[in-house]
């Protein structure tokens, strides 16, 4: 049996879970929005796994936070694989993110599916 989920279901289950302080509500949105595409895209139906998703993404105010957080050397050898040797801007680590996993932009900032 299978129940649809509006935003605000979504949003609330992470409340009901206790993990509503995980993301922020325009990270959820913007998570809830992505499976949404995910779902319309491949035409499968998405379980929703509070837990699973609290485990697989992470919210960054900035694509350049997380990119470093994962290994990107901003002023590096990173930075030269993009013809980009210094002054690494959010664009360029964007691009590197990409390139190693899901991304998912929204006002305020990124969320990484973890790798």
């Amino acid at each position: 049996m299978k129940t649809t989920v509006s935003a605000i279901d979504f949003v609330d289950a992470f409340r009901r879970m206790g993990r509503n302080d995980q993301f922020t509500n325009p990270a959820l949105r913007a998570l809830f929005d992505h499976i949404e595409e995910m779902e319309s895209d491949t035409g499968e139906e998405y379980e929703l796994d509070v837990i699973g998703l609290c485990c697989d993404w992470q919210e960054f105010q900035t694509a350049l936070e997380a990119a470093v957080e994962y290994g990107f050397d901003a002023g590096g050898e990173s930075a030269k694989s993009f013809g980009h040797e210094s002054d690494p801007d959010e664009t360029l680590a964007l691009d590197w993110l990409r390139e190693q996993t899901q991304v998912v932009e929204f006002d305020g900032g990124v969320l990484v599916m973890g790798f």
